[in-house]
């Protein structure tokens, strides 16, 4: 009995040290994400100068669900008249195909891992994501600590504020595999779901944060 009760303790000991091992090695969040509060101030709209920002991703909107195109086409305008920051869309609806290909990067092909999602497993797949880029003096900028606009915050998490202020999910906010460029909508609606063949409706929406609201009306 004596002997049975210090082998207890021990593995007892010995998976706590494993579970806090893996604790410890897990990235975090950036301080900056924990708390989002996008907030509109005094917004000064220019409807044409947004147009010509949001007619460089004119290809992302492709077969993007109908509530995702509008949120998506609102995020890069209001990034433009109340931020200060051109956004493009870099990618949005993704074939099987597309999907297959980006997952090899970084394994089978040359290239960074980009994607954890084998094909059927990212909201790519089925028109309810997209993916952004910061453009500055014509160019790709992912510095996370970009301050083009003098803000004093992040471009990045300004960004990741707004777009979750539109309903969206931003890949940010994931502690494994953090996607700062990624915005997703799922209505509720898990992966398995959508690969078993289940869609949310085309009339389906997602609340807006007020503070937008005057933004939009």
């Amino acid at each position: 009995m004596k002997w049975t009760g210090i082998l207890t303790l021990a593995m007892v000991a010995f998976l706590v040290g494993i579970f806090l091992a893996y604790s410890y090695t897990q990235p975090g969040p950036m301080p900056w994400i924990d708390e989002p509060s996008f907030e509109a101030g005094m917004c000064e709209r220019s409807p044409r100068s947004e147009q010509t920002i949001v007619d460089r991703s004119d290809k992302a909107f492709v077969n993007l669900h109908p509530h995702v195109r509008q949120r998506s086409e609102l995020f890069v305008r209001l990034a433009h008249s109340c931020l200060g920051l051109e956004v493009r869309l870099t990618s949005g609806y993704r074939s099987a195909e597309e999907q297959t290909a980006l997952y090899a990067q970084g394994r089978s092909k040359p290239g960074q891992v980009v994607t954890n999602a084998k094909a059927g497993q990212s909201y790519h797949n089925y028109g309810l994501a997209v993916d952004f880029v910061i453009i500055h003096d014509n160019r790709a900028d992912y510095d996370l600590s970009s301050d083009h606009n003098r803000s004093g915050v992040p471009d990045w998490q300004e960004l990741g504020e707004l777009g979750k202020a539109l309903g969206f999910e931003w890949g940010g906010d994931w502690r494994n595999f953090p996607d700062y460029p990624h915005l997703q909508m799922d209505f509720g609606l898990s992966i398995r779901q959508l690969a078993a063949g289940k869609r949310p409706a085309e009339q389906a929406t997602v609340p807006l944060a007020d503070v937008l609201q005057p933004l939009v009306d």
